[in-house]
């Protein structure tokens, strides 16, 4: 297993010292929601958190965190984050890996139930269907740690606003990955893809909609490359209802070039049935061009699961990118311990670590790609595309449509 050897001894991070804010009023609905009263949200700022937080979080000496599934993140909690706090504060915590949506189903149980929550801290990919199952406080606003995070990432998540109250720590991009072994000339626009697809028959591989992110995501940017300003401005909106999301969709022709470009790609392209599907024929040499996560594309090839050839692009007109995040539920009966670890996850010294490793991008706007080695700064989007490149998703209400629009109008055909 070959693995970059990292170090962050000697990094001058620049993390810039934190402005005394407070957020005393919700981040949204009308009062706090949270079971555990423990903390004076009238009193707490950034300046008094840790003053105000630690006592009560040793008192009750121990949290649950839960994360979701990707590599990076995993490791970086139990090697990196986990044992610095425990060493901080005396807090012993239990960590479990737990995918979103049976996590989020444990939240809702417990919620419904009136009981506490099985997580004080909770790493997920989605937020609940219930945003008041989730702690409506601004931490954007009052952790010390999240004074340098990108605005891009602070408020909305998937087209949902949450006023700060969900946390970026991993954030992430969409590519093309292909293998420059075996490329020549790498697709750089959308069309460029689609007449490579044409001209090399099996050799690009299509994550399908239906299976994986980058296929989903993938399926999003060429709507929002491919349609009039008109719709493109009609799809960004972020309360648009759902009978207005399926109009949209079914009785305009917004997305029949949509369509259509799928309908040609998928003439010579393979759809695949995830992200790790699309990367193991592009392992295997069956495919030479994939959709892909840039982090996850690192992952593979730093553990020798991808040769290191293997190269990533984001089309020009922009792809899919963002920024996942971490939770409190509002029925934790740890308030200060979760407020305290959401704090640390943010912490520069980590975020460097994970960037490092894993090519896990930060949301924080004072760490850069000049963390990486420079031996693995190639296998990353070039700084000419990140972020510059960088689109914002549609809300989930209206992908909903534009995947059961692809459904009839591609997969049915």
């Amino acid at each position: 297993m070959k693995r970059l050897t990292l170090t962050i001894s000697g990094l001058a991070l620049c993390a810039a010292g934190a402005t005394a804010q407070q957020a005393d009023s919700p981040a949204y609905g009308d009062s706090f929601n949270m079971r555990d009263t423990s903390v004076d949200m009238s009193a707490l700022t950034t300046e008094n958190f840790y003053d105000m937080l630690v006592p009560l979080a040793q008192e009750a000496g121990s949290l649950t965190v839960y994360s979701y599934w990707p590599p990076a993140p995993l490791v970086v909690f139990q090697e990196e984050i986990i044992p610095a706090f425990e060493e901080k504060y005396g807090i012993d915590v239990t960590f479990a890996s737990v995918e979103t949506a049976p996590g989020l189903q444990q939240m809702d149980a417990t919620s419904r139930e009136g009981e506490p929550a099985p997580m004080d801290v909770y790493f997920t990919s989605d937020l609940p269907a219930d945003l008041d199952q989730m702690a409506n406080i601004r931490l954007i606003d009052l952790l010390p740690n999240t004074q340098n995070l990108n605005p891009q990432f602070t408020s909305v998540y998937h087209g949902i606003e949450h006023g700060g109250a969900y946390v970026p720590f991993h954030a992430n991009q969409t590519v093309i990955a292909w293998n420059s072994a075996m490329v020549d000339n790498v697709p750089t626009t959308y069309q460029a893809l689609l007449d490579f697809s044409a001209e090399n028959p099996g050799k690009v591989a299509i994550t399908s909609p239906l299976r994986g992110g980058s296929g989903s995501n993938f399926l999003k940017s060429v709507a929002m490359n491919l349609m009039t300003e008109d719709c493109i401005a009609q799809q960004a909106n972020l309360r648009i209802a759902d009978e207005d999301a399926a109009a949209l969709v079914d009785d305009t022709d917004c997305y029949a070039p949509v369509w259509d470009y799928f309908n040609r790609l998928l003439e010579t392209a393979e759809l695949t049935n995830g992200n790790t599907d699309t990367l193991n024929l592009m392992a295997n040499g069956i495919a030479t061009v994939g959709t892909a996560w840039e982090d996850l594309t690192y992952s593979y090839i730093q553990t020798s699961q991808l040769p290191d050839t293997v190269r990533v692009e984001i089309l020009e007109g922009g792809q899919i990118g963002g920024a996942e995040g971490v939770l409190i539920p509002s029925n934790t009966e740890n308030l200060a311990g979760a407020m305290l670890f959401v704090n640390e996850m943010l912490d520069a010294k980590h975020q460097a670590w994970k960037l490092m490793g894993f090519a896990s991008r930060s949301p924080r706007t004072d760490l850069d790609r000049s963390l990486i080695p420079e031996e693995a700064q190639k296998l990353l989007a070039s700084p000419d595309q990140y972020p510059a490149r960088q689109l914002t998703s549609v809300s989930p209400v209206m992908y909903a449509a534009i995947r059961e629009g692809f459904v009839a109008n591609v997969l049915e055909k």
